[in-house]
């Protein structure tokens, strides 16, 4: 690495830390953050702060000490070329006679993409990729959701040290302890949507509201039941708690008559195919909510809607809080995740990647990737247990 691939780096390192300055305030924009840098020295920095605010480059230039003209600007992300709620971000860098561009990341979103080739014909300098996985990552949602064109999908669940969800009969209250069951609610704030198939709503009494977390601002966290059956009754916990955010996927087929009580209690009711094997099409879920706007989704449960997310190669990564308790033959085991064929020899078993441990109380939180299209792995196959 020569000295300047190590300015370039370092001065980017801290445009990244800028823009997470923002996290959970964007929604649905990216963090961004962008750093001026003239003869060495930092004359300017800024980050994307809201959704509808001036984003990353123009607060950097605003807040130049010196003019930037001659200058290298770093941001994390290639300057859009469109006009949204805000000017186009290519202009700004154009206009302000910036020598040098360094960018983390190109723009996956379509309609902003082209402010690379707009500042390199205006004659700017313009290199990419650095720091590019580190900046994948800052906005895992947002590209997840322009690269694959869904939401970006966690699984979500909390397991005994033997590895139960449940102890015979249901009862799950509570297998993790309250600092995990906090940490599960700061999930819920940083995701657009939750969603539970309706055995675990109906035995748990899920309300999956936010309760013990800050609720950042932007849309209202959808929370979501699989009900192939419309069995959720309308003065369910769920409904009650916030029928504007209440949703409730079922099959084409579905009661009209449940349909409208729970309409008639403020709740949505969505119909979509049922698959071959019965229940929700979560493809055809997943595929709805890309088309409203949904870049991040967060599955709670039961073990078998895990299952269809991992057998249709739709989980981007799994967060499994592990506790030192033991439940014993009598509990419900995590085997519902295998929906069609078990895993019989260990070089087939799905392995997670760019993982991380966190103890959180008694508890253990492990986090994990399945799928590769923000490490620089477009190609590599999600986590399907199964074939679809």
């Amino acid at each position: 690495m020569n000295p300047t691939d190590s300015d370039d780096r370092r001065h980017m390192t801290r445009a990244l830390e800028l823009a997470r300055r923002a996290e959970g305030r964007t929604r649905p924009n990216p963090l961004v953050g962008c750093v001026v840098v003239r003869d060495g020295r930092v004359v300017g920095e800024g980050f994307h702060a809201q959704a509808g605010g001036p984003h990353a480059e123009r607060e950097a230039l605003a807040s130049c000490s010196e003019d930037p003209r001659g200058a290298t600007m770093y941001v994390t992300l290639e300057p859009c070329s469109h006009t949204g709620r805000t000017p186009p971000c290519a202009d700004a860098v154009i206009g302000s006679g910036v020598a040098r561009l360094v960018i983390a990341q190109r723009d996956p979103n379509p309609q902003a993409g082209g402010g690379i080739e707009r500042i390199r014909a205006a004659g700017i300098q313009v290199e990419t990729d650095v720091c590019a996985e580190e900046t994948m990552l800052l906005n895992p949602a947002f590209n997840t959701y322009h690269m694959l064109g869904r939401p970006l999908v966690t699984l979500k669940w909390a397991a005994s040290a033997d590895g139960c969800t449940s102890c015979e009969g249901g009862d799950s209250r509570w297998i993790s302890d309250a600092s995990s069951r906090r940490r599960v609610h700061e999930m819920r704030a940083r995701a657009d949507a939750v969603l539970v198939g309706i055995e675990t709503a109906l035995r748990d009494d899920a309300k999956l509201t936010v309760r013990d977390a800050e609720v950042p601002p932007g849309p209202k966290l959808r929370r979501m039941v699989l009900d192939a059956e419309l069995r959720l009754p309308p003065d369910h916990p769920l409904v009650v708690a916030d029928p504007e955010t209440a949703v409730v996927w079922c099959t084409e087929d579905a009661s009209p008559e449940r349909e409208a009580a729970l309409a008639n209690a403020g709740a949505t009711v969505r119909r979509i195919r049922r698959r071959e094997r019965g229940g929700v099409s979560v493809a055809e879920l997943v595929a709805a909510l890309h088309g409203e706007g949904v870049q991040s989704l967060l599955v709670e449960g039961g073990r078998r809607v895990a299952g269809s997310f991992l057998a249709e190669g739709l989980a981007d990564r799994v967060a499994v809080i592990t506790s030192p308790v033991l439940i014993g033959s009598g509990g419900n085991a995590l085997s519902a995740l295998v929906v069609r064929e078990p895993v019989t020899r260990m070089d087939r078993a799905v392995r997670l990647h760019h993982t991380r441990v966190e103890t959180i109380g008694d508890d253990v939180l492990l986090e994990g990737w399945l799928t590769g299209h923000l490490f620089g792995a477009a190609d590599q196959p999600g986590a399907c247990i199964v074939g679809p």
